[in-house]
Protein backbone atom coordinates (compact mmCIF):
# COMPACT_ATOMS: atom_id res chain seq x y z
CA UNK A 1 0.00 0.00 0.00
CA UNK A 2 1.25 3.44 -0.89
CA UNK A 3 2.56 5.63 1.91
CA UNK A 4 2.23 9.39 1.49
CA UNK A 5 5.77 10.75 1.41
CA UNK A 6 6.91 13.52 3.74
CA UNK A 7 10.57 12.73 3.08
CA UNK A 8 13.07 15.09 1.38
CA UNK A 9 12.87 13.14 -1.87
CA UNK A 10 11.52 11.43 -3.77
CA UNK A 11 8.30 13.24 -3.05
CA UNK A 12 4.66 12.58 -3.83
CA UNK A 13 3.77 12.41 -7.54
CA UNK A 14 0.23 13.17 -8.70
CA UNK A 15 -1.71 10.42 -10.46
CA UNK A 16 -2.07 12.59 -13.57
CA UNK A 17 1.70 12.82 -13.83
CA UNK A 18 2.20 9.09 -13.36
CA UNK A 19 -0.41 8.45 -16.03
CA UNK A 20 1.47 10.75 -18.41
CA UNK A 21 4.50 8.49 -18.10
CA UNK A 22 2.44 5.55 -19.41
CA UNK A 23 2.17 7.13 -22.87
CA UNK A 24 3.36 4.94 -25.78
CA UNK A 25 7.04 5.39 -26.52
CA UNK A 26 8.22 7.60 -29.38
CA UNK A 27 11.55 7.99 -31.12
CA UNK A 28 13.72 10.75 -29.72
CA UNK A 29 14.71 11.87 -33.21
CA UNK A 30 11.14 12.34 -34.37
CA UNK A 31 9.22 15.56 -34.91
CA UNK A 32 6.92 14.54 -32.06
CA UNK A 33 9.80 14.62 -29.57
CA UNK A 34 11.17 17.85 -31.06
CA UNK A 35 7.77 19.48 -30.52
CA UNK A 36 7.67 18.21 -26.93
CA UNK A 37 11.14 19.61 -26.22
CA UNK A 38 10.22 22.95 -27.78
CA UNK A 39 7.11 23.18 -25.59
CA UNK A 40 9.18 22.71 -22.44
CA UNK A 41 11.59 25.59 -23.08
CA UNK A 42 9.40 28.63 -22.30
CA UNK A 43 7.76 26.84 -19.37
CA UNK A 44 11.11 26.13 -17.74
CA UNK A 45 12.20 29.71 -18.32
CA UNK A 46 9.11 30.91 -16.47
CA UNK A 47 9.79 28.52 -13.60
CA UNK A 48 13.36 29.77 -13.23
CA UNK A 49 12.57 33.44 -13.96
CA UNK A 50 15.16 33.52 -16.73
CA UNK A 51 15.67 34.32 -20.39
CA UNK A 52 18.65 31.97 -20.48
CA UNK A 53 18.61 28.47 -21.93
CA UNK A 54 17.31 25.85 -19.51
CA UNK A 55 18.97 22.56 -20.35
CA UNK A 56 17.37 19.22 -19.44
CA UNK A 57 19.45 16.21 -18.45
CA UNK A 58 18.36 12.62 -17.94
CA UNK A 59 20.38 12.44 -14.73
CA UNK A 60 20.10 13.43 -11.12
CA UNK A 61 21.15 16.92 -10.06
CA UNK A 62 24.59 15.53 -9.20
CA UNK A 63 25.25 15.20 -12.92
CA UNK A 64 24.65 18.89 -13.52
CA UNK A 65 26.79 19.72 -10.49
CA UNK A 66 29.61 17.99 -12.34
CA UNK A 67 28.68 19.82 -15.54
CA UNK A 68 28.86 23.17 -13.77
CA UNK A 69 32.32 22.44 -12.39
CA UNK A 70 33.75 20.91 -15.57
CA UNK A 71 32.52 23.72 -17.79
CA UNK A 72 32.84 26.81 -15.58
CA UNK A 73 35.93 26.28 -13.46
CA UNK A 74 39.29 26.60 -15.14
CA UNK A 75 41.31 26.22 -11.99
CA UNK A 76 39.89 27.27 -8.63
CA UNK A 77 36.41 27.32 -7.12
CA UNK A 78 35.07 28.60 -3.80
CA UNK A 79 33.08 25.71 -2.32
CA UNK A 80 30.44 26.78 0.20
CA UNK A 81 29.83 23.85 2.55
CA UNK A 82 27.12 23.67 5.21
CA UNK A 83 25.96 20.04 5.03
CA UNK A 84 26.29 16.74 3.19
CA UNK A 85 25.04 17.85 -0.22
CA UNK A 86 27.06 21.05 -0.42
CA UNK A 87 30.06 18.95 0.69
CA UNK A 88 29.32 16.53 -2.14
CA UNK A 89 29.59 19.35 -4.67
CA UNK A 90 33.03 20.20 -3.26
CA UNK A 91 34.01 16.53 -3.60
CA UNK A 92 32.79 16.52 -7.21
CA UNK A 93 34.94 19.56 -7.97
CA UNK A 94 37.99 17.96 -6.39
CA UNK A 95 37.41 14.71 -8.28
CA UNK A 96 37.22 16.70 -11.51
CA UNK A 97 40.74 17.95 -10.81
CA UNK A 98 39.77 21.47 -9.77
CA UNK A 99 41.41 23.34 -6.94
CA UNK A 100 38.86 23.99 -4.23
CA UNK A 101 38.89 26.34 -1.28
CA UNK A 102 36.18 25.60 1.24
CA UNK A 103 34.06 28.13 3.03
CA UNK A 104 32.74 25.74 5.64
CA UNK A 105 30.37 26.28 8.54
CA UNK A 106 28.95 23.91 11.15
CA UNK A 107 25.97 21.84 10.00
CA UNK A 108 22.86 23.77 10.97
CA UNK A 109 24.45 27.14 10.21
CA UNK A 110 23.94 29.16 7.03
CA UNK A 111 26.47 30.60 4.61
CA UNK A 112 26.45 34.40 5.10
CA UNK A 113 27.20 37.18 2.59
CA UNK A 114 30.05 38.61 4.66
CA UNK A 115 31.78 35.22 4.69
CA UNK A 116 31.72 35.14 0.91
CA UNK A 117 32.89 38.73 0.68
CA UNK A 118 35.91 37.89 2.81
CA UNK A 119 36.85 34.93 0.60
CA UNK A 120 36.20 36.46 -2.84
CA UNK A 121 38.11 39.62 -1.92
CA UNK A 122 41.26 37.49 -1.78
CA UNK A 123 40.97 36.89 -5.54
CA UNK A 124 41.93 33.91 -7.66
CA UNK A 125 38.52 32.27 -7.99
CA UNK A 126 36.92 31.22 -11.30
CA UNK A 127 33.58 30.44 -9.70
CA UNK A 128 31.66 29.95 -6.49
CA UNK A 129 29.16 27.16 -5.85
CA UNK A 130 26.40 27.49 -3.28
CA UNK A 131 23.65 25.17 -2.11
CA UNK A 132 20.52 27.28 -1.60
CA UNK A 133 18.64 24.80 0.61
CA UNK A 134 20.83 22.24 2.37
CA UNK A 135 18.62 19.16 2.44
CA UNK A 136 20.46 17.49 5.32
CA UNK A 137 19.76 20.31 7.78
CA UNK A 138 16.84 22.31 6.37
CA UNK A 139 19.05 25.43 6.26
CA UNK A 140 18.23 28.07 3.66
CA UNK A 141 21.17 30.35 2.92
CA UNK A 142 20.28 33.97 2.01
CA UNK A 143 20.57 33.72 -1.76
CA UNK A 144 19.57 37.30 -2.65
CA UNK A 145 22.06 38.86 -0.23
CA UNK A 146 24.83 36.52 -1.35
CA UNK A 147 24.08 37.33 -4.99
CA UNK A 148 24.72 41.03 -4.34
CA UNK A 149 28.19 40.17 -3.04
CA UNK A 150 29.03 37.90 -5.99
CA UNK A 151 28.00 40.64 -8.45
CA UNK A 152 30.96 42.69 -7.22
CA UNK A 153 33.25 40.11 -8.80
CA UNK A 154 32.30 39.93 -12.50
CA UNK A 155 34.94 37.33 -13.36
CA UNK A 156 33.54 34.87 -10.81
CA UNK A 157 30.73 32.66 -12.12
CA UNK A 158 27.84 32.01 -9.71
CA UNK A 159 26.75 28.36 -9.59
CA UNK A 160 23.71 27.52 -7.46
CA UNK A 161 22.14 24.23 -6.40
CA UNK A 162 18.38 24.71 -5.93
CA UNK A 163 17.61 20.99 -5.84
CA UNK A 164 15.36 21.17 -2.75
CA UNK A 165 14.08 24.73 -3.24
CA UNK A 166 13.16 25.24 -6.91
CA UNK A 167 9.41 24.91 -7.36
CA UNK A 168 8.74 25.63 -3.70
CA UNK A 169 10.68 28.85 -3.10
CA UNK A 170 11.02 31.65 -5.64
CA UNK A 171 14.43 31.77 -7.32
CA UNK A 172 14.75 34.74 -9.70
CA UNK A 173 17.71 33.50 -11.68
CA UNK A 174 18.34 36.49 -13.95
CA UNK A 175 17.76 39.16 -11.30
CA UNK A 176 20.20 37.38 -8.99
CA UNK A 177 22.82 37.02 -11.71
CA UNK A 178 23.06 33.23 -11.39
CA UNK A 179 25.16 31.69 -14.16
CA UNK A 180 24.08 28.09 -13.58
CA UNK A 181 20.97 27.36 -11.54
CA UNK A 182 20.35 23.62 -11.29
CA UNK A 183 17.65 21.43 -9.77
CA UNK A 184 16.36 17.85 -9.77
CA UNK A 185 12.92 16.52 -10.63
CA UNK A 186 12.17 14.52 -7.47
CA UNK A 187 11.77 17.24 -4.86
CA UNK A 188 9.72 20.46 -4.99
CA UNK A 189 8.91 19.91 -8.66
CA UNK A 190 6.82 16.88 -7.68
CA UNK A 191 8.16 14.46 -10.30
CA UNK A 192 9.80 11.03 -10.16
CA UNK A 193 13.61 10.94 -9.99
CA UNK A 194 15.63 10.89 -13.19
CA UNK A 195 15.62 14.41 -14.62
CA UNK A 196 17.53 17.55 -13.79
CA UNK A 197 17.41 21.04 -15.26
CA UNK A 198 19.84 23.94 -15.34
CA UNK A 199 19.65 27.47 -16.61
CA UNK A 200 22.90 28.45 -18.31
CA UNK A 201 24.00 32.05 -18.85
CA UNK A 202 25.88 33.35 -21.86
CA UNK A 203 28.84 33.95 -19.54
CA UNK A 204 28.84 30.25 -18.64
CA UNK A 205 28.89 29.23 -22.30
CA UNK A 206 31.74 31.65 -22.99
CA UNK A 207 33.71 30.29 -20.05
CA UNK A 208 33.16 26.73 -21.30
CA UNK A 209 34.77 27.65 -24.63
CA UNK A 210 38.01 28.41 -22.80
CA UNK A 211 38.15 25.15 -20.88
CA UNK A 212 39.47 21.78 -22.01
CA UNK A 213 38.43 18.52 -20.38
CA UNK A 214 34.74 19.40 -20.25
CA UNK A 215 33.96 15.70 -20.44
CA UNK A 216 31.49 14.08 -22.81
CA UNK A 217 28.02 13.58 -21.39
CA UNK A 218 27.91 16.94 -19.59
CA UNK A 219 29.68 19.15 -22.13
CA UNK A 220 27.57 22.32 -22.08
CA UNK A 221 28.59 23.26 -25.60
CA UNK A 222 27.37 19.96 -27.01
CA UNK A 223 24.17 20.23 -24.98
CA UNK A 224 23.71 23.75 -26.36
CA UNK A 225 24.02 22.59 -29.98
CA UNK A 226 21.22 20.08 -29.48
CA UNK A 227 19.14 22.46 -27.36
CA UNK A 228 19.02 24.96 -30.22
CA UNK A 229 17.53 22.19 -32.39
CA UNK A 230 15.00 21.19 -29.69
CA UNK A 231 16.90 17.98 -29.15
CA UNK A 232 19.25 16.23 -26.74
CA UNK A 233 22.65 14.87 -27.81
CA UNK A 234 21.94 11.52 -26.15
CA UNK A 235 18.85 9.34 -25.68
CA UNK A 236 16.64 11.10 -23.12
CA UNK A 237 14.16 9.75 -20.59
CA UNK A 238 11.18 10.42 -22.85
CA UNK A 239 8.56 9.31 -20.31
CA UNK A 240 9.89 11.85 -17.80
CA UNK A 241 9.82 14.58 -20.46
CA UNK A 242 6.10 13.92 -20.84
CA UNK A 243 5.69 14.04 -17.07
CA UNK A 244 7.65 17.30 -16.83
CA UNK A 245 5.49 18.92 -19.49
CA UNK A 246 2.29 17.93 -17.67
CA UNK A 247 3.60 19.05 -14.29
CA UNK A 248 4.80 22.41 -15.58
CA UNK A 249 1.33 23.10 -16.95
CA UNK A 250 -0.07 22.32 -13.50
CA UNK A 251 2.47 24.48 -11.66
CA UNK A 252 2.30 27.45 -14.01
CA UNK A 253 -1.35 27.50 -15.04
CA UNK A 254 -3.49 25.56 -12.58
CA UNK A 255 -1.83 26.36 -9.25
CA UNK A 256 0.27 29.37 -10.28
CA UNK A 257 3.80 30.10 -9.11
CA UNK A 258 2.95 32.73 -6.49
CA UNK A 259 0.26 30.52 -4.94
CA UNK A 260 2.66 27.59 -4.94
CA UNK A 261 5.31 29.61 -3.12
CA UNK A 262 2.70 30.85 -0.64
CA UNK A 263 1.56 27.28 0.05
CA UNK A 264 5.11 26.20 0.82
CA UNK A 265 5.61 29.20 3.09
CA UNK A 266 2.41 28.34 4.95
CA UNK A 267 3.48 24.71 5.39
CA UNK A 268 6.90 25.77 6.63
CA UNK A 269 5.41 28.08 9.23
CA UNK A 270 2.86 25.48 10.29
CA UNK A 271 5.53 22.82 10.84
CA UNK A 272 7.84 25.13 12.78
CA UNK A 273 4.97 26.36 14.96
CA UNK A 274 3.87 22.78 15.66
CA UNK A 275 7.42 21.74 16.53
CA UNK A 276 7.94 24.57 19.00
CA UNK A 277 4.56 24.00 20.63
CA UNK A 278 5.40 20.32 21.11
CA UNK A 279 8.79 21.02 22.64
CA UNK A 280 11.10 20.27 19.72
CA UNK A 281 13.94 22.60 18.85
CA UNK A 282 14.58 23.68 15.26
CA UNK A 283 17.98 22.46 14.07
CA UNK A 284 18.72 25.30 11.60
CA UNK A 285 20.16 28.57 12.78
CA UNK A 286 17.31 30.93 13.67
CA UNK A 287 16.11 32.95 10.69
CA UNK A 288 17.53 30.55 8.11
CA UNK A 289 14.86 27.84 8.09
CA UNK A 290 13.63 26.46 4.77
CA UNK A 291 9.97 26.43 3.74
CA UNK A 292 10.43 23.09 1.98
CA UNK A 293 12.12 20.95 4.66
CA UNK A 294 12.01 21.27 8.44
CA UNK A 295 14.84 19.66 10.39
CA UNK A 296 14.08 19.18 14.09
CA UNK A 297 16.21 18.26 17.07
CA UNK A 298 14.74 15.29 18.87
CA UNK A 299 14.91 17.16 22.17
CA UNK A 300 12.05 15.07 23.56
CA UNK A 301 14.00 11.88 22.79
CA UNK A 302 11.10 10.07 21.16
CA UNK A 303 11.85 6.66 19.64
CA UNK A 304 12.21 7.74 16.01
CA UNK A 305 12.54 4.19 14.69
CA UNK A 306 9.27 3.22 16.35
CA UNK A 307 7.64 6.46 15.22
CA UNK A 308 8.59 5.75 11.61
CA UNK A 309 7.17 2.24 11.77
CA UNK A 310 3.93 3.45 13.35
CA UNK A 311 3.56 6.13 10.70
CA UNK A 312 4.03 3.58 7.93
CA UNK A 313 1.06 1.67 9.34
CA UNK A 314 -0.92 4.90 8.97
CA UNK A 315 0.37 5.17 5.36
CA UNK A 316 2.61 8.16 6.07
CA UNK A 317 6.39 8.35 5.87
CA UNK A 318 8.63 11.00 7.40
CA UNK A 319 12.42 10.99 7.73
CA UNK A 320 14.25 10.01 10.92
CA UNK A 321 17.14 12.32 10.12
CA UNK A 322 20.22 12.26 7.94
CA UNK A 323 22.25 9.24 9.05
CA UNK A 324 25.70 10.88 8.97
CA UNK A 325 24.48 13.91 10.91
CA UNK A 326 22.73 11.83 13.56
CA UNK A 327 25.76 9.60 14.03
CA UNK A 328 27.90 12.67 14.62
CA UNK A 329 25.43 14.19 17.09
CA UNK A 330 25.04 10.93 19.02
CA UNK A 331 28.82 10.60 19.26
CA UNK A 332 28.91 14.08 20.80
CA UNK A 333 26.18 13.13 23.25
CA UNK A 334 23.62 15.40 21.61
CA UNK A 335 20.04 14.65 20.55
CA UNK A 336 19.60 13.37 17.00
CA UNK A 337 17.47 15.04 14.33
CA UNK A 338 14.48 14.15 12.21
CA UNK A 339 13.05 15.81 9.12
CA UNK A 340 9.56 16.60 7.91
CA UNK A 341 9.53 17.51 4.23
CA UNK A 342 6.62 19.64 3.00
CA UNK A 343 7.41 20.23 -0.61
CA UNK A 344 6.09 19.53 -4.07
CA UNK A 345 2.37 18.85 -4.29
CA UNK A 346 1.80 18.04 -0.61
CA UNK A 347 -1.18 20.04 0.64
CA UNK A 348 -1.51 21.82 3.96
CA UNK A 349 -4.36 19.46 4.87
CA UNK A 350 -2.06 16.47 4.27
CA UNK A 351 0.57 18.00 6.51
CA UNK A 352 -1.92 18.64 9.30
CA UNK A 353 -2.90 14.96 9.23
CA UNK A 354 0.72 13.85 9.53
CA UNK A 355 1.40 16.22 12.43
CA UNK A 356 -1.72 14.99 14.22
CA UNK A 357 -0.58 11.40 13.83
CA UNK A 358 2.88 12.29 15.14
CA UNK A 359 1.35 13.88 18.22
CA UNK A 360 -0.03 10.51 19.26
CA UNK A 361 3.51 9.14 19.43
CA UNK A 362 5.00 11.91 21.54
Amino acid sequence: MHKKLFIPGPTEVRKEVLKEMARPMIGHRTQEFTDLFAALKPKLQRLLYTQNDVLISSSSGSGLMEAAVRNCVGKKVLSCVCGAFSAKWADIAANCGKEIEKLEVAWGEAIKPEMIEEKLSQGGFDAIHLTHCETTTGVLSPLAEIAEVVKKYPDVLFLVDTVSSLGGIKVETDRLGIDICLASSQKALGLPPGLSVASVSLRAYERAKTITGRGYYFDLLELKKSYDKNQTPYTPSISLFYALNRQLDYILEKEGLEKRFARHKKMGRLTRKWAQEKGFELFPEKGFESDTITCLTNSRTIDLKRAKEEQKKKRYQFDAGYRELNAKLEKEGKPSTFRIAHLGDIKTSDLRKLLKELEALI
